[in-house]
């Protein structure tokens, strides 16, 4: 068991450190350009991932339903922005309460096969981006929020394989991800919120973006469970194999899908 955990840290390990030195290190350069190109880029690989593992041809209608968003952005500006990423909350909302109530398989929207549910996932996690670098509500440094996003949401992401894989005996929500358990849940929010609080105390962040960053925890697991029920249902393993150790775009930021855009979301209302 100990053999198998340290070769499935040393597979992940090399991929998992380019990225966060890439992505970070672009971050940290603050040049809005180079950034909006890796989104992009990112953006392009979504949506190539999920037509590969999709059953379903893209068609008129769709290409519709992808254009008209953007259409509709560029006639009403930020306010339709935030009515599409309060209606992207709900969404993550209602999936979070059909995993807690364990009824999330009587739903069979829920596909890589529904094309327009890729659609609407890839445009709430690049409206969420878009509200966050061009649209800031905090009077902390835009880039150094997302930093922050994307730095807790990999925390998570680790902290819960490194406590599940060590200590972890009670599956969370055996039917779609058996591997992932309560004790890795419980022990990763508490680094988080342990963290975060880190953060707050050094006077990096105010109190309000300190309570939305607590707040947006539970979306990581559910972004990340969501994608593990996309797989279950599509019966494949990983999105695809373009990170090595870690599958495809969509394996890595299954829990990005569901903080950037809830984030953005509720930081139009609270900051």
């Amino acid at each position: 068991m100990a053999k198998e955990f340290f070769s499935n840290i040393l597979s992940r390990l090399p991929s998992a450190i380019a990225l966060a030195v890439g992505v970070f290190g672009i971050l940290y350069l603050q040049n809005l350009l180079i950034i909006s190109l890796l989104i992009a880029v990112v953006a392009s690989f979504l949506c190539y991932e999920w037509l590969q593992v999709s059953l379903t041809k893209i068609h008129l209608k769709q290409i519709i339903c992808l254009i008209t968003p953007a259409v509709l952005f560029a006639c009403i500006g930020e306010t339709f922005v935030n009515y599409f990423l309060l209606a992207s909350f709900a969404f993550w909302c209602i999936y979070g309460l059909l995993l807690i109530t364990k009824n999330t398989g009587q739903f069979t929207l829920f596909s890589f096969n529904n094309n327009y549910l890729g659609i609407f996932l890839i445009q709430s996690f690049l409206f969420g981006l878009m509200v966050i670098l061009l649209f800031p509500n905090s009077s902390v440094n835009h880039f150094f929020v997302l930093f922050l996003l994307l730095f807790i949401t990999a925390l998570i992401d680790v902290a819960a394989y490194l406590v599940g894989s060590s200590i972890g005996r009670t599956p969370l929500f055996q039917d779609l991800s058996p591997n992932k358990t309560l004790e890795g849940f419980i022990g990763s929010v508490i680094i988080t919120i342990s963290i975060i609080s880190i953060i707050y105390w050094l006077e990096y962040i105010s109190w309000n973006l300190f309570l939305l960053l607590i707040a947006v925890i539970p979306f990581a697991f559910i972004g990340d469970y969501f994608e593990s029920h996309l797989k279950r249902n599509q019966q494949i393993k990983d999105s695809g194999s373009l990170i090595p150790g870690h599958g495809g775009i969509w394996d890595r930021l299954d829990s990005h899908m569901a903080i950037i855009p809830v984030f953005a979301a509720l930081s139009s209302l609270v900051l």
